[in-house]
């Protein structure tokens, strides 16, 4: 009986240390970062729509020119990590300033949605794998084909951050159904290496340390935070880290031959975009096929907002980087309404 209380006693300390690093120590990882900058604000635009991916409903909004003539192309929008990254929520802002006031609205549409779990979407966020947020992505598609006006040899993807990562692996495994992608922030390493970019960043900023050694503490404290996460998932984002944590992108990034324009920033927390070029050149160290190309943002954060790397004011009246804009709505003149 004693040897059972102290095992009870032992599981209880466990429990409790995991929930308070849960809680109050751990910091916010890549799960949900973007979204605690912006307020909800989001005004209804367009048509409500909801499609069926598999067993869940999902919901979003179609964004349609007011005058149709002929059969026009289509952007897919693809959100980012965390519970709050909505179309509605984190990303109204982004949305509107580098999408609807930026591309050509008057001859495109864009269709935004929400994945599972997230404002009337079906289903679980964390539970869910990026390849089926990719199929979820696939569903929006086909239900885009059904529309007598899209044109469903024009079907682009533009993915931000996580959305990146979901762009890439669309392109690679659906490329009779998206005709090119934009992956914005998005990395080209695998989910334990974005994780140390954004420990490395914060130690560099808050502790003043130096690229090597604010690395090498990054990965320790990575390793310890992929072991923790692994013993007892008790928040929503552990649960995520578990399902996705061996990803990585090589397998698709080398099998992508549809049109993709890999969009970094300059002073990205998140994603690195020195340590993103170099990890591409490793997959490709002929040089990259015709399809892909890169452009670093100078200047610009992870949300594409001209700020420092360090910078850690508020973020709601930082411009929007004009670079960024010029760079999208280019690749979609160029590649969408040739």
């Amino acid at each position: 009986m004693r040897t059972f209380r102290k095992t009870l006693l032992s599981i209880f300390i466990v429990i409790a240390i995991l929930t308070v690093y849960a809680h109050f120590i751990h910091p916010i990882l890549f799960f949900g970062k973007i979204e605690s900058q912006y307020a909800s604000g989001y005004k209804s635009k367009g048509e409500p729509i909801t499609f069926k991916s598999g067993e869940y409903t999902l919901s979003g909004q179609l964004i349609t020119p007011q005058h149709i003539s002929g059969k026009i192309p289509v952007i897919i929008f693809c959100v980012g990590s965390g519970s709050q990254s909505s179309y509605t929520n984190s990303y109204y802002r982004f949305l509107d300033s580098l999408l609807e006031q930026n591309l050509p609205t008057d001859s495109i549409a864009i269709l935004y949605f929400d994945k599972r779990g997230v404002g009337k979407s079906d289903g679980k966020w964390y539970n869910t794998s990026f390849e089926q947020r990719a199929e979820d992505v696939k569903a929006a598609a086909d239900y885009l084909k059904s529309l007598p006006y899209i044109d469903s040899s024009r079907i682009a993807i533009i993915g931000h951050s996580q959305g990146g990562w979901i762009t890439q692996i669309c392109l690679a495994k659906y490329p009779e159904t998206f005709s090119g992608g934009v992956s914005m922030a998005g990395p080209t390493f695998n989910v334990k290496e974005q994780i140390i970019n954004d420990y490395t960043s914060m130690l560099m900023c808050k502790e003043k340390l130096g690229p090597e050694k604010a690395r090498e503490r990054a990965r320790n404290r990575v390793n310890l935070e992929y072991f923790i996460t692994s013993l007892l998932p008790l928040k929503e984002d552990w649960w995520q880290l578990n399902v996705i944590r061996s990803f990585e992108p090589a397998q698709y990034l080398s099998n992508i031959k549809k049109p993709l324009l890999l969009m970094f920033a300059e002073n990205d927390a998140l994603v690195s975009p020195q340590n993103s070029i170099a990890t591409l050149n490793s997959y490709f160290p002929d040089g990259y096929p015709a399809n892909i190309q890169t452009k670093t943002i100078g200047g610009a954060n992870h949300s594409f907002k001209m700020a420092e790397l360090c910078y850690d004011g508020p973020n709601r009246n930082r411009p929007y980087s004009e670079e960024a804009k010029k760079e999208l709505a280019g690749w979609v003149r160029t590649f969408l309404l040739k």
